[in-house]
């Protein structure tokens, strides 16, 4: 669900000095940005630029060198491991590469695991519904492995959306697709968010994919820019 009021003026992430370095090796410094309720933003970079680190930073999967994230004006930072845990349930939806479906749980199962996470009774009516947004309805009870890649993805992206999280990360999501697949996936996963009122950030190699979102920014020379 949306934030309380308390933080209604908010914005859904910002992200302030965040800087980075991993196995001796400097991915970025000094990254910030904002995104509002409702936003798009494309994140693009080579590979090994680090936009795959930035991203789990911002889920609060992993901590800064220096920075802050906050989401909803909480700062990921002051929480305990177990509030964050919690928070991130509520307030993400997660997207990666490579779907991430639970091999021996159905496609609508695997849309209603975030209820059970979040300790929560699973709502099968809401999560036939997201499947059906996704043009996957047809398929609920077919598990990953009778799935297409971008089957998986779309089913993952109705997973990420099941418990209405304002803010949707997704890490090169339509890597591991054909570019027929890729183009289809990228629109649901677009619409999707629309229909539901998420904030999008999506880190990709691919400057065509990043050109579908309102906002780019490229992250290169371990720093942030506006430029497609």
């Amino acid at each position: 669900m949306a934030s309380s009021s308390t933080h209604a003026n908010e914005p859904v992430l910002r992200v302030q000095g965040l800087s980075k370095t991993l196995g001796g090796v400097r991915l970025f410094e000094d990254v910030s940005l904002t995104l509002n309720s409702g936003q798009s933003l494309a994140v693009v970079g080579e590979s090994g630029s680090g936009k795959s680190t930035l991203l789990h930073l911002m889920a609060g999967l992993d901590q800064p060198d220096q920075g802050t994230v906050q989401w909803h004006g909480q700062q990921l930072a002051k929480l305990t491991q177990a509030k964050l845990a919690a928070l991130r349930i509520a307030h993400v939806g997660l997207v990666f590469q490579a779907y991430y479906l639970m091999p021996h749980l159905n496609a609508l199962q695997n849309v209603e695991l975030p209820f059970l996470l979040a300790g929560k009774q699973p709502e099968a009516k809401r999560a036939l519904a997201l499947l059906n947004m996704v043009g996957m309805a047809h398929k609920a009870h077919a598990f990953p492995r009778e799935l297409s890649g971008g089957e998986q993805q779309r089913v993952a992206i109705a997973r990420a959306l099941a418990l209405r999280p304002p803010l949707i990360l997704a890490d090169e999501p339509t890597g591991n697709l054909d570019e027929d697949n890729a183009e289809k996936v990228l629109q649901v996963l677009l619409n999707a968010c629309s229909q539901e009122g998420s904030s999008l950030v999506m880190v990709t190699h691919s400057t065509h994919a990043a050109g579908a979102l309102a906002q780019q920014l490229r992250l290169a020379q371990h720093h942030l820019s506006v430029g497609r």
